[in-house]
């Protein structure tokens, strides 16, 4: 199906997460997510804690051969690391941000539409993005719901 609403412009609060930083392949990724996602579920349920969101993936660089994400959680309070799980954070700011149904491997288009919609309006990115994916396992590819967003600032702030 594809994008579900428009491109906007948000101005978003920082946000604490738990998460795992890692390196992977293009090949692996998916699965590095799950695991990831599976061991942070997992420390917090030893914790008797909840996450305060969806699980969500930072993408700091993404090449064919190499993909460099922080997987996590948001979460309400400071909770002590183990092992790769750490305490991290989304800085506040300025984010071109839109909400995505279908399978995730359509969702490279909608980067491309957003890349163009900045263009537009004269904002440019800083490389990094994040997707937020509000279901997942017992749906289907084509009712996955993701929202993809992108920090920007003026094209001129340099």
């Amino acid at each position: 199906m594809g994008r579900i609403s428009d491109i906007t412009l948000t101005n978003q609060p920082e946000q604490r997460i738990i998460s795992i930083k890692t390196e992977t392949t293009l090949k692996n990724m998916q699965t590095k997510i799950e695991d990831c996602r599976e061991k942070i579920l997992t420390y917090l349920n030893l914790l008797e804690e909840l996450p305060a969101g969806p699980c969500l993936t930072i993408y700091y660089s993404f090449t064919k051969q190499n993909v460099e994400i922080e997987v996590g959680y948001p979460i309400a309070k400071m909770l002590p690391p183990q092992d790769d799980i750490r305490m991290s954070s989304i800085p506040a700011g300025k984010r071109v941000s839109c909400l995505n149904i279908g399978p995730y491997n359509e969702i490279p288009k909608l980067y491309q539409e957003m890349d163009q919609w900045m263009e537009v309006h004269d904002f440019e990115t800083n490389g990094i993005s994040y997707e937020t994916y509000y279901n997942g396992e017992g749906f289907t590819p084509q009712e996955y719901l993701t929202k993809i967003e992108l920090p920007i600032q003026e094209a001129d702030e340099n």
